[in-house]
């Protein structure tokens, strides 16, 4: 009997390491990610310069001016004739569909009739919705452990911080619209409450501007440790 008590005990142990290396390993995928995205920003913070970002002309490195004699004449800006564009064949599954359909023609006012044997004209479009943020309420339930004595509250989901009204998007958003835009105080807050819809207090966005910078701080560190 003991035998079998002690068994299935190794079996649930098993079971909970099992899910803790799964768990685990979606961790390092998701921090893997965030390196590659980081990697890209600051690639661009690198290259960050008065022409293409709101930092003031002093701040720019002294580099090398650009040899407009050697462009050959007429040729023109952008991107190359047939280039692999990003939105060519649109944006995939889309959330929502539209059938445009006409009454009346725009030149008579007469009615006028789809013509069957023509294919449609598909167009995707993206467009930001009227309420991108979503508010989300937890309710969580005290437990405890009749084995062991222990009790607490079920865990937040990840990103969300203990009494923290912000989820960890919206945080990375608020970073990158300090550190990536050079945007002031007020023009954060301007662009959530106003944009996204969402009031906010410069004190909340300060904190948010803190976590994301121990964020980038530890993904450095990772990211210094792999290389």
């Amino acid at each position: 009997m003991l035998l079998v008590e002690w068994m299935v005990k190794l079996q649930q142990q098993l079971s909970l390491q099992q899910s803790l290396i799964e768990e685990q390993q979606q961790q390092i995928e998701t921090q893997q990610k965030q390196i590659e995205q980081l990697e890209e920003e600051l690639h661009k913070l690198k290259n960050r310069s008065s022409k293409n970002s709101s930092v003031p002309p002093s701040s720019d490195q002294l580099k090398k001016p650009s040899d407009k004699s050697k462009r050959s004449k007429g040729k023109k800006r952008g991107p190359k004739y047939n280039h692999p564009g990003k939105t060519r064949n649109g944006f995939g599954q889309p959330d929502q569909v539209e059938k445009l359909e006409m009454e009346n023609c725009p030149v008579c006012g007469a009615d006028v009739e789809p013509v069957e044997a023509a294919p449609e004209k598909v167009q995707q479009v993206a467009e930001l919705v009227a309420q991108p943020i979503e508010i989300w309420e937890y309710h969580r339930l005290l437990y405890q452990c009749p084995n062991c004595g222990w009790s607490g509250y079920s865990p937040l989901p990840r990103g969300v911080l203990e009494g923290f009204s912000y989820g960890g998007r919206l945080c990375s958003v608020v970073g990158w619209l300090g550190y990536g835009g050079n945007l002031t105080w007020r023009k954060q807050e301007y662009f959530i409450e106003h944009v996204l819809g969402v009031p906010i207090s410069q004190g909340s966005l300060a904190k948010m501007q803190r976590w994301e910078s121990r964020k980038l701080g530890t993904i450095l560190s990772a990211v210094a440790t792999l290389h």
